[in-house]
């Protein structure tokens, strides 16, 4: 972490800037001061890595204090936080790090941090980057959302997670990213997409977890909390349902939130798009089952309205729907269903509910 102390005589000032270091989680508030005085003794005593400070104080500026703290404590990096850009000759010529004008951006603020991190060889012990596949692909450092310059950057990404740790050679990523381009100007935009992703992670205090290994690339998969590699660890383990497991298979289910990739369209994940789509929908189908035996019919029902707005011709899953609301004699919402069903596959496929979905329903 970075042991940093903010001296701004206006308060509410110093508290946005308090905010603005702590939501990056890579900083640690050793101090916060309105007095520059009181800073100056606290800053004898005191170990600091970075200091904040305005320039227009009363007592004593921001300037002096810089001084001070260059003969105190050396080796700390110096930030000026001010309203006013005339300053910022003076705040160089008096070895500033950097000069950030009010109000300050967030993404200026984080390169100055690496700056900070680099030039002192701070060690940061980072957030674990959290990384939503299933809906809209999203990446998460603590509560802050990662925005990347391109949409090609992010696909980029998604697809080196969507290897889970395999080793890709460039040209295949080429192919799935930019199959409309060749050569060298196909190389110049991976080279460039690549820097933009390993820039948006570091920006948010993450090295980029992307290997580079005898001409290929990959993601260390151990690096991320991904919700699609725990969906498929979970989903593919072999315990079967009970009253000790059912409630992991829960927890399962509910990361499926949406289609993989299903907001983003990458026409590369249609396969496992599929995949994951099938898994989810065995894993209701086992619950269903379990919950049958339980007599939960109103978990059955649940869980399948859910599914079938995922898949919504599944026969299945129709058919299990239909079975538990008739269990709990809702023979309305039955016929509604099954007349949603029959419609459905008469436009989609000009077919007919099969012979059980009759009797089912006499």
């Amino acid at each position: 972490m970075i042991r940093a102390i903010i001296v701004e005589d206006e308060r509410p000032s110093a508290d946005k800037m308090e905010k603005l270091l702590k939501d990056t989680e890579i900083v640690e508030i050793k101090g916060k001061f309105t007095n520059p005085v009181l800073a100056l003794e606290f800053i004898k005593k005191v170990k600091i890595d970075a200091a904040f400070l305005d320039i227009e104080m009363p007592e004593l500026d921001g300037f002096q204090l810089s001084n001070h703290l260059q003969n105190l404590q050396s080796w700390a990096s110096v930030v000026f936080v001010t309203a006013y850009n005339e300053y910022a000759v003076e705040a160089f010529r008096v070895n500033a790090l950097d000069y950030l004008m009010k109000p300050v951006d967030k993404d200026r603020l984080q390169e100055t941090l690496h700056r900070i991190i680099q030039e002192k060889d701070i060690q940061i012990v980072s957030s674990q980057a959290q990384v939503s596949c299933f809906g809209r692909f999203k990446v998460s450092i603590g509560s802050s959302e990662v925005k990347f310059r391109t949409c090609k950057a992010a696909e980029l990404l998604a697809c080196l997670i969507d290897c889970r740790g395999r080793e890709v050679g460039r040209n295949e990523i080429i192919d799935r990213l930019w199959p409309e381009y060749d050569g060298d100007r196909a190389v110049a935009h991976f080279n460039t997409t690549l820097h933009y992703v390993r820039k948006a992670l570091l920006r948010n205090g993450v090295e980029a977890p992307i290997e580079y290994l005898r001409g290929s690339y990959r993601l260390d998969a151990t690096a991320i909390n991904c919700d699609a590699y725990k969906f498929m660890s979970l989903a593919s383990a072999s315990e079967s349902i009970n009253g000790l497991t059912i409630s992991q298979y829960e927890e399962t289910a509910a990361l499926y939130t949406g289609d993989y990739f299903g907001d983003n369209e990458y026409g590369w994940a249609e396969r496992n798009r599929m995949l994951f789509r099938e898994k989810y929908i065995q894993l209701l189908i086992k619950m269903a089952d379990y919950y049958k035996i339980a007599e939960e019919y109103s978990k059955i029902i649940e869980l399948l309205k859910i599914g079938l707005a995922h898949e919504p011709l599944h026969s299945m899953m129709n058919y299990k729907l239909l079975e538990a609301l008739l269990s709990v004699k809702d023979t309305i919402a039955a016929a509604k269903y099954y007349d949603i069903y029959k419609r459905g596959l008469k436009k989609e496929f000009s077919l007919q509910p099969d012979a059980s979905f009759r009797k089912l329903m006499k």
